[in-house]
């Protein structure tokens, strides 16, 4: 079925309203705790999993590029990166990979976050 035109308006309006929504949540205090090593931590933390997670998929699982990239948006519970991926391949097939990955991310996430506070 194509996509129309208010279609796409409604979905970009939908993941503009959740950036809004984590934005103003995430950041409100965020300066009062910022230490410049934490950034470091973040980008240590999100790309070795993230080359891991492509490797892995593109010579063990033999993942197409798209379904592969779509995976990792999921991994990442990255929403941004999906609509930026959607509006790439001109195609929203990437949006199953990552539908697919999203939750088992998100929980595992949250459960990794409830372990690093409780045995810091």
């Amino acid at each position: 079925m194509p996509k129309t035109d208010t279609s796409r308006v409604f979905r970009e309006l939908g993941l503009m309203l959740f950036l809004i929504g984590a934005g103003i949540a995430g950041g409100a205090s965020f300066m009062k705790y910022f230490e410049p090593i934490y950034f470091i931590y973040g980008i240590v933390m999100t790309l070795i999993p993230m080359i891991i997670g492509f490797i892995f998929a593109k010579f063990v699982l033999k993942l197409p590029l798209l379904n592969n990239l779509g995976s990792i948006t999921g991994g990442m519970t990255s929403t941004p990166a999906l609509g930026t991926l959607i509006a790439t391949a001109g195609t929203e097939d990437v949006a199953s990979a990552y539908a697919a990955t999203y939750p088992i991310a998100l929980i595992s996430i949250v459960l990794t976050a409830k372990l690093i506070i409780q045995f810091c």
